[in-house]
């Protein structure tokens, strides 16, 4: 079957958006780390709070999903940053400094470090994504963010582990499946595949 001019010019443009983490400069890459912070912290504004759990569901998880995965190793940088720049600036939940780092879902923003920092290195080691293999490394990360956050959730709470996971990850595991669904379809059509 012929290549149309579509499929051949974003094959190229795909090659050179995936290439560009080795290709790119140390400028390039944290002016591109800085985008993904400003996109976690909007992603953090949308905020739904349920009364079942005292944790909100937010838009945070698909995004450092996708910094892992477009930044490589410097996914943890930017996701790193955003954590820094929001204690500094309150964008969390109005708080700042400590205070924004000790709340319910402190153990969700580690989470987000380790996520990114696995996505990230899985990223760099291996060659050949398909679907099923992005979606597997980012199932991962989300298990990640959800077992660190319900963790801290159970030192802060003086919960039984049962009783935290029950708070902090139980009622999320449908939206982050979706979530993984989105940001690892996106990561597939960013990812060069050979005939």
């Amino acid at each position: 079957m012929p290549i149309t001019v579509f499929e051949s010019y974003h094959g190229f443009a795909v090659d050179k958006l995936f290439n560009w983490r080795e290709e790119a400069g140390l400028a390039s890459k944290l002016l591109a780390c800085l985008l993904f912070t400003v996109l976690i912290a909007l992603a953090a504004q949308l905020r739904l709070y349920l009364p079942f759990t005292p944790v909100p569901f937010t838009g945070q998880v698909l995004v450092v999903l996708l910094a892992g995965f477009v930044l490589g190793r410097f996914g943890t940088l930017s996701v790193g940053m955003y954590i820094g720049m929001g204690a500094s600036f309150g964008w969390f939940s109005g708080q700042i400094g400590l205070a924004a780092l000790s709340g319910v879902t402190a153990g969700y923003l580690v989470g987000f470090v380790f996520a990114a920092a696995l996505i990230g290195e899985m990223t760099h080691r291996s060659e050949g994504w398909n679907f099923s293999r992005i979606a597997l490394v980012m199932s991962a990360g989300a298990a990640i963010i959800l077992v660190s956050g319900s963790l801290w959730l159970s030192l802060l709470l003086h919960l039984d582990l049962a009783q935290a996971l029950l708070l902090g990850a139980l009622p999320f595991l449908v939206v982050d499946a979706f979530k993984v669904l989105v940001a690892a379809s996106t990561a597939y059509l960013i990812t060069p595949h050979r005939s």
